[in-house]
């Protein structure tokens, strides 16, 4: 008797059976998965990293204006009182919050966008201002300060305690709190610190 062979037509007429159909699916979820993963990440690692350069250039941007801001700081009675944010600071070298100026609009608060806005603001910005030298070098038209810009915003996911609640915005909570531990993991950060010198005469 003649050996029959197979017909290749009815072999692909036949179709996958059902274990190979699964065994194809589950690879392509795999698949998706992945890519879905990535993209979540890619997302993420965008955000943060146009985020970061918005804190960095609002940093840059009051760095600016106090090194502006010290051309009206003078030896001849005055001091800083004719200056707006540096006679702010506390004689004790701490963080504070600069206040909203209207007629400047300008002030601690930025949207997402890194714009000024009166209050409830993406970021927020404290500073800390440390004299170099004393009251005689101010006296004397040569006093020098140096500057440092706190840029701050808060995280996607943070972990809270019961104890702890997270601000709705970030210039809610006060400068002491920000610097505390627990408080600081609340949020995203960006200093930059530079000097600025009195203009004398």
């Amino acid at each position: 008797m003649k050996a029959r062979h197979p017909n290749p037509l009815a072999a692909a007429a036949r179709g996958y059976t059902a274990v190979e159909l699964l065994m194809s699916m589950s690879v392509l979820a795999v698949g998706v998965i992945g890519i879905f993963s990535m993209e979540k990440v890619t997302v993420a690692s965008n955000l943060h990293a146009k985020n970061l350069a918005i804190a960095t250039h609002i940093a840059q941007g009051w760095l600016g204006v106090l090194e502006a801001e010290a051309t009206v700081w003078d030896e001849t009675g005055n001091g800083l009182a004719n200056t707006t944010w540096l006679k702010e600071a506390p004689a004790n070298p701490t963080w504070f919050r600069p206040s909203f100026v209207a007629g400047s609009s300008f002030g601690p608060d930025f949207d997402e966008l890194g714009n000024p806005v009166t209050k409830d603001g993406s970021f927020c910005v404290d500073l800390r201002i440390s004299p170099f030298n004393g009251a005689d070098a101010e006296k004397a038209g040569t006093a020098l300060s140096r500057v440092e810009v706190r840029v701050f915003w808060l995280r996607d996911s943070v972990v809270v305690t019961p104890s702890l609640t997270v601000p709705e915005y970030p210039c809610r909570m006060a400068p002491a709190q920000v610097s505390l531990q627990d408080q600081s993991r609340f949020f995203h950060f960006v200093y930059l610190s530079g000097a600025v010198r009195q203009a004398g005469l």
